[in-house]
């Protein structure tokens, strides 16, 4: 069966692409084509590079097409259809692969859906897309009505696509193999902190940067943050604190978990707030899967509402701060360093999130076979 798989975004950048390639690594059995879009081609790829994006009034009026709020057009996305051609469709549905899941699904295509943001919170942070969140009432939960199957990334956002839009769908994370075997440790003399990827609010770090600044001299040590990959949030933060922060730009996994690994922690935040709060009950940051694979306990500066308050909590990998007063974040630090994280806990927690079980059970959607019988876990 030939799959044709469709993501509005680079196969080599990002989390969600991140999260793809290490299902297709598991499933090479399968028989998939990639299609893309992006600025330019990818570099040394053997996948479809469809042409870029689509414009932001391009989007808008295909989805104003699809929906009759207002006059619109769906000829770049037909266009971009008619260049696949597959068996089943696979779609990320995100930006564009909402359009195209829902021409395919209207050409009576059948269509495996990926979730890895939902789209609602995703418009809501967003500038550009917030007030055009009406365009997507009826395409969203029709394509998900639609589809032949669905993957989101976490528990909470199966159960809440299971409640507010009755369709069944299963929880599917990154996929490793093992954890890795690391003989790094932390430097005595310094206070290591690792983040990875983008800060979603500046407040809030800017507030634990600071209780860091005053806990390091407390202890004799210098304190030390490293940072990998792009953030224009964190860019200005770390311009005000050369001294403290090293930049490593963007890393693959291979070469960022050793960095990760010598830290005597990791931060990961989610932002408290309206604005915020569809996202960090569903999402999972993808951070959270290089955070175990470095084995080093997580700081979680997140409301407890949050799925990576969810996941720490759970797995025992570190402590959730909900505090945004520098003195009790520098507490809730003070606990985290008292308190190592066995290596066990990982290993639980990738076993439970990361392992072949939920990936088995993405071929045998892929496939069309029965993906309903695999055990699920939660996190209440």
């Amino acid at each position: 069966m030939r799959i044709a798989l469709f993501t509005p975004f680079s196969p080599e950048l990002g989390g969600g692409s991140a999260q793809l390639r290490s299902h297709l690594h598991y499933l090479p059995e399968l028989d998939v084509r990639w299609y893309y879009l992006a600025n330019q081609p990818a570099a040394n790829s053997q996948c479809k590079w469809l042409g870029p994006q689509l414009t932001t009034t391009e989007l808008l009026s295909d989805l104003s097409a699809r929906t009759g709020f207002l006059p619109g057009s769906k000829s770049r996305i037909r266009n971009l259809v008619e260049q696949m051609d597959a068996d089943l469709y696979w779609v990320v549905g995100h930006y564009e692969g909402i359009s195209a899941a829902a021409e395919l699904i209207a050409q009576g295509k059948r269509v495996h859906l990926t979730i890895h943001d939902d789209p609602f919170g995703t418009w809501t942070r967003s500038q550009r897309y917030r007030m055009f969140r009406p365009l997507l009432r009826n395409t969203f939960p029709a394509i998900l009505r639609a589809a032949q199957s669905i993957d989101v990334t976490s528990w909470g956002m199966r159960n809440l696509y299971r409640q507010k839009y009755g369709v069944q769908c299963f929880a599917l994370y990154l996929y490793i193999a093992a954890l890795p075997q690391s003989s790094a440790s932390p430097d005595p003399r310094y206070l290591t902190i690792g983040h990875i990827g983008t800060l979603y609010d500046p407040l809030p770090f800017l507030r634990f940067v600071s209780a860091c600044k005053k806990l390091a001299p407390e202890q004799n040590r210098t304190l030390r943050i490293i940072r990998i990959g792009a953030s224009p949030e964190m860019d200005a933060i770390a311009a005000q604190d050369r001294e403290i922060f090293a930049s490593y730009g963007d890393l693959n996994e291979e070469n960022a978990i050793p960095l990760l690994a010598a830290c005597d922690f990791l931060y990961a935040m989610y932002p408290a707030g309206g604005k915020y709060q569809l996202f960090r009950r569903t999402s999972l940051p993808i951070k959270v899967s290089t955070y175990m694979q470095a084995q080093r306990p997580i700081f979680a500066h997140t409301p407890a509402d949050s799925t990576l308050a969810c996941v720490v909590t759970k797995y025992k990998l570190g402590v959730v701060c909900v505090a945004g007063i520098e003195n009790d974040i520098a507490g809730d630090i003070r606990t985290l360093l008292q308190h190592p994280v066995p290596r066990e806990n990982f290993a639980r927690a990738a076993s439970d999130l990361m392992g072949s079980a939920q990936v088995q059970q993405l071929g045998a959607a892929l496939r069309g076979l029965d993906w309903r019988h695999f055990p699920e876990s939660d996190c209440p």
